[in-house]
């Protein structure tokens, strides 16, 4: 088998209503310098002379992508060592070209299935208390046990948010996600103290500059202390310090096998983050999750239900999990007229 040539395709899919921060909750850094409704994403194929496609993605990007492509034309699948693919472009089409060539579903080559499916929870931006009740209403109805609600405490809502989510849709787990800006220990557990009586997570809600901060609020609260980890090193640490109920884990692929098999020494459940991607991402993130026998946190694999479409033939998520495919490599098919409907007509080199 040899690969014979690639191809990209620019896609931009828009969110559906009700899951982006309306005009007064934007904000704009120098990640994230426009809506996030503007970000496109590429699918990739690598071709092969035997008539077999490995499908890949980028992450998502605002404005122009114009990275080359990798020198694989011409090279056999099967001299790539699995292990050096890593969660992104390209790679993730090698690793589903490798799963088709031999017949594995991407778990296998991961290590192996530990569950058929993986919780996932319903996902919403920045917003007010009644435009949070109606999404809850919205994941309650499709059968999610979970919201993520990203949030700030300096919007000055987060309780009444909790409270309206609660109210709404009581079954749901509340993972509240501000990203660092419940400050300061003291301030995170003046909030902890508001809304203990529910069933909430804290993800990353203190910088991490000081792990014993982390144990001074999971001692401090009840409530799930659940940072968002970069890498092994990190989760050590936050481990060793006993300093976490959980752990979001950034990287998609090995790293998160790798970081995840650490917090399962300890007994740390764990998720899957994502970066709100489209259906090829999500379906790569799934293997791995499947893989990791402790990744029974509701992960972050969202980008199925959130835009108008995941560009996947068939849905990943049902009733709250995401099923793992069990065809070979990713195990899932493009609907070719939703790529070349939400297609943004750029170079596609």
């Amino acid at each position: 088998m040899r690969i014979t040539h690639l191809e990209r395709t620019v896609v931009r899919v828009p969110f559906l209503p009700g899951i982006l921060p309306p005009a007064e909750y934007e904000q704009f850094t120098d990640s994230y310098p426009a809506p996030l409704g503007e970000r496109r994403q590429d699918v990739l194929r690598i071709h092969t002379d035997e008539g077999i496609t490995g499908l890949g993605m980028s992450g998502p990007y605002f404005g122009d992508h114009q990275h080359p492509a990798p020198d694989l034309v011409g090279r056999n699948p099967h001299e790539f060592e699995p292990r050096s693919l890593g969660g992104g472009g390209y790679d993730i089409a090698l690793l589903d070209l490798i799963g088709k060539a031999i017949g594995w579903p991407l778990y296998r080559i991961f290590g192996g299935k530990a569950q058929d499916r993986v919780l996932v929870d319903y996902w919403i931006a920045r917003m007010g208390a009644e435009a949070s009740a109606a999404a809850a209403r919205r994941a309650s109805g499709l059968g999610f046990h979970g919201i993520k609600v990203k949030c700030t405490l300096d919007d000055g809502n987060v309780a009444d948010r909790v409270q309206a989510i609660h109210e709404a849709a009581p079954s749901l787990r509340i993972v509240l996600d501000p990203g660092h800006r419940f400050h300061t220990v003291e301030q995170a557990l003046a909030l902890a103290r508001e809304i203990e009586a529910y069933d909430v997570v804290f993800e990353d809600p203190i910088p991490k500059d000081d792990i014993d901060d982390y144990r001074r609020l999971k001692e401090g609260t009840s409530i799930l202390i659940a940072p968002h980890l970069q890498n092994p090193r990190q989760v050590i640490d936050m481990v060793a310090r006993d300093a976490v109920d959980g752990i979001n884990v950034a990287p998609s692929d090995w790293g998160f096998l790798d970081m995840a098999r650490i917090a399962e020494a300890a007994g740390i459940p764990v998720w899957q983050a994502s970066n709100v991607d489209l259906g090829i991402f999500d379906a790569f993130r799934l293997h791995a999750s499947a893989a990791a026998p402790n990744c029974t946190l509701a992960s972050d694999v969202c980008g199925n239900f959130v835009h108008e479409h995941s560009l996947l033939a068939e849905p990943l998520v049902r009733d709250g999990y995401a099923l793992v495919p069990d065809g070979p490599g990713l195990g899932v098919e493009l609907d070719e007229d939703a790529v070349r409907r939400y297609a943004e007509g750029l170079p596609q080199g």
